[in-house]
């Protein structure tokens, strides 16, 4: 009888390693991400099916995702955080708050970009995914990026800023 209480517990262990089961994700439902991610993206000037698509590129709208270096819904790190807010960045997994620095950071950098005069929105990408150093150190050239793998940020990078289909309002 203890062979098979073992066994079970090895068997659901194996299962969640494997990502069958996911107790940590919570999805936020489109429709509820998208006015949020208007409302922010008028604050800045960026198009919000662009800050849309980066939403699902950096998590599928899960607002518990999380990475050794990144949190929340927009894979924030705190480095990034704390550049454009004093918020405790505890709060990187309330998905209102993320999105809201998170489009923050975006605007931060699209600035930098604008004052070197180089703002397009594949390089906007290119700054949020891999750094504005790193594609400074490129001559600003996103085909000297590494490729991503995430088809999203692809089809960005290629050019294609609204890759994601968003709700109806």
């Amino acid at each position: 009888m203890v062979w098979k209480g073992l066994v079970f517990v090895i068997a659901i262990g194996a299962i969640s390693s494997c990502g069958v089961i996911d107790r940590g994700k919570n999805f936020i439902p489109a429709k509820k991400v998208w006015p949020k991610v208007k409302k922010e993206a008028a604050k800045y000037g960026l198009d919000p099916a662009f800050v849309y698509a980066v939403c699902h590129a950096e998590s599928s709208l899960n607002a518990n995702a999380e990475t050794s270096v990144a949190r929340g819904m927009m894979q924030l790190t705190e480095g990034a955080w704390k550049d454009v807010t004093d918020k405790s960045y505890r709060l990187a997994f309330n998905w209102e708050t993320n999105v809201e620095v998170g489009t923050g950071y975006l605007g931060k950098l699209k600035g930098m970009l604008g004052k070197a005069k180089v703002f397009n929105y594949p390089r906007l990408a290119a700054s949020y995914r891999y750094g504005y150093g790193a594609l400074r150190k490129q001559g600003f050239l996103v085909s000297k990026m590494k490729t991503p793998k995430n088809r999203i940020y692809r089809k960005i990078f290629s050019g294609e800023i609204r890759p994601v289909k968003t709700p109806s309002d």
